[in-house]
């Protein structure tokens, strides 16, 4: 079962970090949060140059999609169509890098009313099935991260109307501390061996500062415990910046957190 760990960083900056993520044998989901160069961007050549040098040097590779000012369920028209046209390139740019996942946020706004839920989904689901059918032919899995959702319902709900065998699940454990009604248990539980990816940065709870891990209030024994038990092969992805997530490593390891999954064989 793998227990390689990755790093996140931008598209920009990944050249410059890939001596450090091959020497410690560490994967990178790497950020593409610039919409202007996702859209602006007339060719893929370089895009691949760099995915084979990944390749190459056994790098494991996910992609971050946008997330920023983004909504699949709008009810106004030209954001929909901005979404869809940044998500689409978001997976071009993941095909051409030779990524094993494309991570997105589902856009949903817990501040709505309840009612307004079944309207956006409709919505959503116009643009989901259209890039889980791109990231199909790319042989990406697309997965959905939990953000703003309370419990996993909404998730949930989305992937059972999709293609599955192209869908997953991205768990963000600090995200369920700091929005979630629903115990990390449930979360565990619900979203299961469908979990691909799991997102690693403390919080004291109130706050999404992406904290390194043993700054902030989760109980990381208890998360890997759950994260071996449940989803063994997922990528564990140290999401912060590079020089943090390096001293999060340690601390990882420090603590004996990787090697938990040997002692629950």
């Amino acid at each position: 079962m793998a227990q390689r760990f990755a790093l996140s960083t931008s598209f920009s900056d990944v050249s410059r970090q890939l001596d450090r993520l091959a020497e410690r044998d560490l994967g990178v989901e790497i950020t593409l949060y610039d919409t202007e160069w996702l859209l602006n961007l007339d060719k893929t050549t370089g895009v691949r140059k760099l995915g084979d040098e990944l390749a190459q040097r056994g790098v494991e590779v996910s992609v971050h999609a946008p997330i920023f000012d983004l909504n699949p369920g709008s009810l106004d028209p030209v954001i929909r169509k901005h979404t869809r046209l940044c998500w689409e390139r978001a997976i071009n740019v993941a095909g051409a890098l030779g990524a094993r996942h494309a991570n997105f946020h589902t856009g949903y706004l817990p501040l709505l009313p309840e009612s307004t839920l079944p309207g956006w989904m409709a919505l959503s689901l116009a643009v989901w099935e259209r890039l889980v059918g791109l990231a199909a032919d790319a042989g990406i899995m697309l997965l959905f991260e939990n953000m703003f959702e309370p419990t996993p319902r909404v998730l949930l709900d989305i992937r059972d109307q999709l293609d599955a065998r192209h869908v997953g699940f991205t768990l963000d454990v600090a995200h369920v501390h700091i929005f979630g009604t629903a115990s990390l248990d449930t979360w565990w539980q619900e979203l299961g061996t469908d979990i691909r990816e799991v997102h690693l940065h403390d919080t004291d709870t109130f706050s999404d500062d992406h904290l390194l891990l043993g700054d902030g209030a989760i109980d990381w024994k208890s998360v890997f415990e759950n994260l071996f038990r449940y989803a063994p092969d997922a990528m564990k992805v140290i999401e912060m910046p590079i020089e943090a997530g390096l001293q999060s490593l340690a601390r990882i390891r420090a603590g004996g957190y990787s090697d938990i999954q040997l002692e629950l064989l």
